[in-house]
């Protein structure tokens, strides 16, 4: 992507992942959608928060470039930063034991910039193109894995409600 395209890119993808934490609270509100939006305050909550937009880009990538090559790097760069929010939210909650908000929405926005630019340099991987139809597998996976247990969580402190 360019420069202001991953710009734009980027702030649109954090407004849209910030947004998702409050969609839990509106009248509609239906046992699929918590699936897909965090529910609770968790660390897997923050997780679930950039995996969905990350797929969000991989399929704006896919369907403007008209290429299908384009969907595996997002999708990579979003796992990539996931052990990232986990040890920085764990190692400020070992000395504070309750959640900084600031210090989330910090995390948070520092883990979306880093996946887009993670997915923008791995977009250039031969390995990453190449391998396509894995990456769509992953994402499938993942979008099971992250919303059941997300959603049916079980007794681990990553899927916690520390708020």
């Amino acid at each position: 992507m360019r420069r202001k395209e991953t710009i734009i890119a980027t702030c649109l993808l954090i407004v849209f992942g910030t947004s998702m934490h409050f969609v839990h609270h509106v009248p509609f509100f239906n046992h699929f959608l918590g699936y897909i939006f965090p529910v609770t305050e968790s660390v897997a909550a923050h997780m679930k928060m950039v995996f969905y937009p990350m797929l969000l880009l991989s399929l704006y990538l896919t369907i403007s470039r008209r290429d299908i090559r384009e969907f595996g790097a997002p999708i990579l760069g979003g796992l990539a930063v996931m052990p990232l929010i986990v040890a920085t939210f764990f190692s400020y909650w070992v000395f504070v034991r309750h959640e900084l908000m600031l210090l989330d929405i910090a995390i948070y926005i520092a883990s979306m910039v880093g996946a887009v630019q993670i997915a923008n340099r791995w977009r250039k991987s031969d390995f990453v193109r190449r391998y396509w139809p894995l990456w769509i597998v992953v994402s499938i996976l993942g979008i099971i894995a992250i919303g059941v247990l997300t959603y049916h969580a079980p007794n681990w402190i990553i899927f916690a409600d520390l708020g």
